[in-house]
């Protein structure tokens, strides 16, 4: 699981330079981080690794933060590193596994960030808890009942609103029913609409290639799987091959890049099923006339259990008791704490309390 949560990097950072310095982000075992959120020392977005763990240039930046929901976030001096390279340390995050009874509904319930930036500044910051029953005699599909959430709708001058990355996260909760590997291994679409093949790499390790190249990577270990995907190379070669001809151009002229990783844990045999997934990670980016838009959305699982409809009532009234419907700072804390979910960094949080004031959001 470690070395799992090592290989899903997500990246936010900025800085200034004349000379363009690369670095690499790896875990301990030298494998690169994709999506690693790469800033300034106080906060401002320099950039996000690609699927090798390399963001090309910090832009004359002194001093870095890296961070990720999978690692420790580390604050390191650029000239001091060996060949540009960082090496982060993993946070221990698992769930106990889920004891199969015979009750209609998987229940999970999960966690989710959001950040959305346009260029480097930070513009909305949503966080919340959506418990889902998935209803196993129908394809696992998630009914989303509640969610609470803290960020920058209260400025409708902002580009992002918190509603919009709130429905984004209620489609990761939907989409996390449906294993990408299951589907990149047997799914018709990969093979007849994306032109995705699967090639071996090594032990346990798997290449996912369309015409072009590799467009993403499956590494089985430590009873886990990773699948990492680069959405908007498949999506942009297969809108061409498929006569989509308007939205390949769209996508380009935009420079549109669109990049996925989740993780699941295996059964016994080896394989993904539905009730294991563990974590996500989504990251966008996207030209606008206002500047570069960027959104990254988190998503954990942080309770699993095979319930009937009342107890799964139960449990979102337990959820909703005392809260009107947001959840402060304090409280989104506290329940990362009780959930052993990666902290953000100092740099993060800095940022969410300057958007708080910026918003007009009450201070908490």
């Amino acid at each position: 699981m470690r070395k799992f949560l090592l290989m899903i990097a997500v990246g936010l950072m900025t800085a200034i330079n004349t000379q363009a310095q690369k670095i690499e982000v790896v875990d301990d075992d030298g494998y690169g981080i994709p999506l690693v959120s790469v800033q300034t020392e106080d906060g401002v977005l320099i950039g996000t690794t690609d699927l090798n763990g390399v963001l090309a240039d910090v832009k004359g930046a002194a001093k870095v933060a890296v961070s990720h929901v999978a690692y420790k976030p580390k604050l390191v001096t650029v000239g001091s590193l060996q060949n540009g390279r960082i090496v982060l340390e993993s946070v221990d995050f698992g769930l106990d596994e889920v004891v199969v009874k015979p009750k209609p509904y998987l229940f999970v319930e999960y966690y989710y960030r959001a950040f959305s930036y346009i260029d480097d500044s930070l513009r909305v910051y949503t966080a919340g808890i959506i418990p889902v029953a998935h209803e196993i005699q129908n394809n696992y599909k998630g009914k989303i009942r509640n969610v609470w959430s803290h960020g920058g709708a209260a400025n409708k001058a902002l580009i992002w609103n918190t509603q919009d990355l709130v429905i984004m996260a209620q489609k990761g909760v939907k989409q996390s029913a449906s294993p990408v590997e299951n589907a990149a291994r047997n799914g018709q679409k990969f093979k007849n609409y994306y032109k995705v093949n699967i090639e071996p790499e090594g032990e346990n390790k798997w290449l996912l290639k369309n015409p072009e190249g590799v467009v993403g990577h499956i590494v089985h270990d430590d009873g886990h799987s990773l699948t990492t995907i680069d959405g908007s190379k498949m999506q942009i070669y297969a809108n061409k091959v498929n006569g989509e001809k308007k939205m390949a151009k769209t996508r380009e002229e935009k420079n549109y890049t669109y990049q996925y990783t989740e993780i699941y844990k295996l059964d016994e045999e080896g394989k993904v099923q539905h009730d294991g997934f563990v974590m996500a990670v989504d990251h966008w980016e996207y030209d606008t006339k206002k500047g570069k838009k960027i959104t990254i959305l988190y998503l954990y699982a942080t309770n699993k259990a095979y319930w009937d409809e009342e107890e799964f009532k139960a449990r979102s009234k337990e959820l909703n008791k005392g809260r009107s419907g947001d959840m402060s700072l304090n409280e989104l804390a506290e329940y990362e704490r009780a959930h052993n979910i990666p902290a953000l960094s100092l740099e993060q949080q800095k940022a969410i309390q300057t958007l708080t004031k910026q918003t007009g959001v009450k201070k908490q």
